[in-house]
């Protein structure tokens, strides 16, 4: 899957030379935490989010009055205090949703603008990366969760494939951390179905050993 399949289109955008106060009440009007920041020509220039609004505006503390503060809000540009175009990190639309997700992590932010050379076509943030997840792991569809332990060796999910086979069992998806515990890797398989009893006895006869089994949605 790649980020076109799951980004934002035509995210909402701002100038460089919109007012602190026209981003803040953009940001509240339009529910949104990110804006970037696009000149005439669409390209962009920079990224503002709700957090950069935040510490831009004024303090508890301040002494200004509430007129001395709109006019000195209204003075103030989005140029000049979103994060540069030079500092972003972004993708475009054939990116992988895998790499994107890493991105994210590396870097340790909230959101990606999408780019076509300079121009923004869309945007993808935390939220959209937990749907596709959501998606992918079959979380929606009703069925059984199982836990097993495998030892990392090829064949041995084939093995355990074949036993849903022979039990017309579809597969939803199929988890396999990278870490091991005591040799073995913890592999989640999610079956579509909830009549599990005989799989399961088949699966433990054959020396599997299972770890847990539970029926999704579980309430």
């Amino acid at each position: 899957m790649y980020v076109k399949n799951i980004m934002r289109k035509d995210p909402v955008t701002i100038s460089p030379e919109a007012s602190y106060l026209d981003a803040r009440a953009l940001v509240r009007e339009r529910g949104v935490r990110h804006l970037p920041v696009i000149d005439k020509h669409n390209h962009m220039v920079g990224l503002l989010t709700d957090r950069d609004i935040r510490e831009a505006g004024p303090s508890n503390a301040t002494l200004l009055s509430v007129q001395e503060l709109h006019y000195l809000l209204g003075k103030l540009k989005v140029v000049d205090f979103m994060t540069h175009g030079d500092k972003l990190v972004t993708v475009n639309p054939s990116t992988m949703i895998e790499k994107a997700a890493q991105l994210m992590h590396d870097h340790k932010i909230g959101c990606l603008p999408v780019l076509e050379g300079k121009e923004v076509v869309g945007i993808i943030t935390e939220a959209d990366i937990l749907e596709s997840f959501v998606d992918v792991m079959g979380l929606k569809e009703k069925g059984t969760r199982i836990t097993m332990a495998l030892k990392d060796e090829p064949g041995k999910i084939h093995g355990v494939l074949t036993v849903f086979k022979k039990h017309e069992v579809n597969l939803i998806s199929i988890v396999a951390p990278s870490y091991e515990v005591e040799g073995k890797r913890m592999v989640v398989f999610r079956i579509r179905t909830q009549e599990y009893e005989e799989i399961i006895k088949e699966l433990e006869d054959q020396g599997y050993e299972v770890l847990s089994v539970v029926k999704w949605p579980s309430m």
